[in-house]
């Protein structure tokens, strides 16, 4: 396939002849940017094919440009520079490889709350914080992430400093992720299976915490979406918040782009989850809240990208729940500030 400059000098001989105007485009054009051995190779063989077609001042300016300019080398491919990965659960210990993912990228048509989908480990309240922030503001998800020249990735998380401000921490890490024996990625991951931001950002967090085993049995989402955002979150409780202002605490918060997760009661709390759809001791992305024909409804995902109540034929973990039913199911909502 012709270069840009191959496909200039195509349209320079469609009459035959090349004059000093088209070999001064040609020249500004090569000047413009590096020169390749490809590029120079098209310059010296309309020179070497063509020459009896230039004006004698127009050859003598591109025999002196080819006589003088130095080809660029590309630069070599970066490799990517080998870090300890973060401890993997330790019942995966045995059963677990990592892989580096070759022909993956950190994003796939952009950045969407039903990317992310949880993998085999006890981390909803993780990937359901990554999907909030992804669903609330998209750009802190993009921001968070820098690719390196080296080949590795650096995530910058928030913590609380003692003085109480937040202060960025940034995590370096491989490409490498978790796959099982057969090859599918064991923990968070990406509905797109060549998007890595999903597992990328699960791994940065379990560096940062000391492995996956911390991060692996149960948390509190709003933590997670602090770390993310740099911002606290505001919890309202089922029990001791009036369902309208429930309500218009979730509308607002989608209405002003915050990030919002809610979790189920446990199965020693007296909840009766049989038959209903959700799961006990669970964390749920809070998407916001409509109100239809007088019926107050609340919008939900599942972290697992699947199983919700309803059957609307689509099994993606996305659903709304009567504000009443929402109440009594869920312990209550985590909002950004």
């Amino acid at each position: 396939m012709p270069t840009k400059i191959g496909d200039s000098i195509a349209r320079a001989l469609r009459d035959n002849t090349v004059s000093i105007k088209e070999v001064e485009t040609l020249l500004r054009q090569a000047k413009s940017e590096p020169l390749t051995a490809e590029t120079r190779a098209e310059l010296q063989s309309l020179l070497t094919l063509h020459g009896d077609k230039f004006g004698s001042t127009a050859k003598r300016d591109l025999q002196t440009y080819l006589g003088t300019a130095t080809v660029t080398q590309p630069p070599a491919p970066a490799t990517p520079r080998s870090i300890d990965d973060p401890a993997v659960l330790t019942k995966h210990a045995t059963d677990l490889t990592w892989k580096p993912v070759q022909d993956g990228t950190l994003f796939v048509d952009g950045i969407s709350f039903d990317d992310v989908v949880q993998g085999s480990i006890a981390n909803c309240y993780l990937v359901g914080a990554f999907s909030a922030v992804a669903q609330s503001n998209p750009d802190t998800i993009k921001n968070a992430l820098k690719e390196n020249a080296d080949g590795t990735v650096t995530v910058r998380f928030y913590e609380q400093s003692t003085s109480g401000t937040m202060k960025p921490v940034d995590v370096t890490i491989d490409r490498d992720l978790p796959q099982s024996s057969f090859g599918s990625a064991r923990y968070g991951k990406s509905r797109e299976g060549k998007e890595l931001w999903v597992g990328l950002l699960e791994k940065a967090y379990a560096q940062w915490k000391g492995g996956y085993e911390p991060i692996g049995n149960g948390g509190y989402p709003g933590e997670v979406i602090a770390a993310l955002t740099g911002k606290t979150t505001t919890y309202s409780s089922s029990e001791h918040t009036d369902e309208n202002v429930l309500f218009t605490n979730i509308k607002n918060g989608a209405a002003n782009h915050k990030a919002m997760t809610s979790p189920t009661f446990g199965k020693d709390a007296g909840v009766d989850y049989s038959g209903t759809g959700v799961y006990a001791w669970h964390v749920y992305t809070v998407l916001g809240a409509v109100e239809e024909s007088g019926t107050k409804y609340v919008q939900l995902r599942n972290p697992w990208g699947s199983s919700e109540p309803g059957s609307d034929g689509k099994d993606d973990g996305i659903f709304k729940m009567k504000l009443t039913d929402f109440t009594k199911l869920y312990q209550g909502v985590d909002i950004g500030n």
